[in-house]
């Protein structure tokens, strides 16, 4: 028997640490961070960790567990060391509560052999991997051009600039030996498997190479999944107000404090990667500059509130816009892969639109969703959000994608939905238009008093 794990996805801002907290005090639980960023040391403002008064003594697992001077974790990291987690808290008749908003990482966790297994006992950190295998530590032309290389076909599913995907693409390769395409036509041939309708799912899914270069497989648990969802209006005003929570509360300070312990650990020879780990969390890179300028170190910088003002403003925007990317993973890869596994009836869909609201259509709903999983009954019945079209799950269950590129535009689209409505855009019609030669059609009048060109060679002959 699989074991049981409650997860909690959702967007930024929804609330899914708190829902977190109020499950695992009524069902014996502790719970496991699925953020990549709350993984690290530090920013605790920036990345919203959950104050420690707020946590009510409940474990939290793999937050804050790695140090500034460690190597970044990958993917394959998480799910090594969540994997063991979840096995110890099963053991020790624990509920294991995965919550987070990385859903890439909390996605190849629920998904048994969505990564291809190492050759190593325990999965190779990012610099591990660019140590043994430099072509992933270069430029993202040289490794599409080698991927296409190796293997063509998935070659020309990535868009150029997708680093991530070509570079975990080029990981399947050099980990496992195999052409990432063999391994989707061999995940393919397991469709025609049968799948139990008996408790978990244990067949395989279509074997979609997923949105990182990985072909996603079986459910590794018996999970229940709880989407708290919120209207996308609403919610942007909560994040903008939230942000400006995070200013008054000491953000700024944060900032500060963090650059001066990277120069401190660049200083003593230790490296550091402003592209990847807690650097990258919004809200850093938007407010540096202030905290740059206000410490007199800028040149040339006359009006530091107005940088300030600007990052706040850059702040809002990157969470506004981290919320929609984590809503289209929900929407177009969590519920695609449900489906294909026959899952989506482990699925609680919680409106967590109004916060006044918030005890009775995310608490209530999402503690009777819980006991009624333990004991094995029927799950309360959802719908899924208003902004989620019916047909989305008809539509994902295409063929994959494939980069096309239009060399009129110099532009790649993805989709063949993309492809075919092109040739309408502005872009692309401005760019086949003939160019009108208004000289040609217009010539200009000599001014009164000079002659014309002819005229002139008239003269001088």
């Amino acid at each position: 028997m699989k074991p049981r794990v409650v997860m909690i996805v959702g967007t930024t801002g929804v609330g899914k640490s708190q829902l977190a907290v109020t499950l695992a005090e009524k069902f014996n639980g502790e719970i496991i961070n699925g953020d990549a960023l709350q993984m690290y040391d530090g920013l605790p403002i920036a990345t919203n960790k959950l104050p420690s008064a707020e946590r009510k003594s409940i474990p939290h697992h793999l937050l804050g567990c790695i140090r500034l001077d460690e190597e970044t974790w990958t993917v394959g990291q998480y799910v090594h060391n969540a994997t063991a987690i979840i096995g110890d808290l099963v053991a020790r008749g624990k509920l294991p509560i995965v919550v987070g908003g990385t859903h890439y990482y909390t996605q190849s966790l629920l998904f048994e052999g969505s990564l291809v297994k190492s050759e190593t006992k325990e999965p190779l950190s990012f610099e591990a991997q660019e140590k043994k295998w430099p072509i992933l530590a270069a430029s993202t032309e040289d490794m599409l051009q080698q991927l296409n290389v190796i293997d063509p076909e998935t070659a020309s599913r990535w868009h150029p600039n997708d680093r991530r995907k070509i570079r975990n693409s080029l990981e399947v390769y050099l980990t496992s030996g195999r052409k990432p395409s063999d391994i989707y036509r061999e995940q393919q041939r397991s469709i025609s498997q049968p799948i139990s309708p008996q408790g978990p799912v244990t067949g395989h899914n279509s074997g979609e190479i997923d949105s990182a270069g990985h072909p996603p497989s079986s459910l590794r648990f018996d999970p229940l999944i709880l989407w708290i969802h919120a209207d996308p209006d609403k919610l942007s005003v909560r994040l903008d107000q939230r942000v400006e929570q995070m200013v008054d509360t000491g953000l700024i300070q944060e900032v500060q404090s963090m650059q001066e312990c990277l120069q401190t650990l660049e200083r003593s020879g230790t490296p550091v990667d402003q592209s990847r780990g807690i650097q990258t969390a919004i809200g850093f890179k938007e407010l540096l500059p202030y905290v740059v300028a206000s410490a007199g170190r800028a040149p040339n910088v006359e009006r530091p509130e107005q940088i300030k003002k600007q990052g706040i403003e850059l702040t809002k925007i990157a969470t506004r816009q981290y919320a929609r990317r984590q809503q289209k993973w929900i929407r177009n890869k969590l519920l695609q892969a449900l489906k294909e596994h026959d899952a989506l009836g482990k699925l609680v869909v919680l409106d967590g639109t109004e916060l006044l609201q918030w005890t009775r259509s995310v608490e209530l709903i999402a503690v009777d969703a819980v006991d009624a999983f333990l004991r094995g009954d029927s799950l309360p019945n959802s719908a899924l959000p208003p902004t989620v079209d019916n047909d989305i799950l008809v539509r994902n269950a295409r063929g994959h994608n494939k980069a096309r590129y239009c060399e009129l535009c110099d532009l790649t689209l993805m989709t063949q939905q993309q492809w075919d409505a092109h040739p309408q855009s502005k872009k692309h019609r401005k760019a086949t238009k003939t160019p009108i030669d208004w000289q040609a059609l217009y010539p200009k009048a000599p001014v009164k008093g000079e002659l014309a060109t002819a005229d002139v060679r008239d003269i001088k002959g």
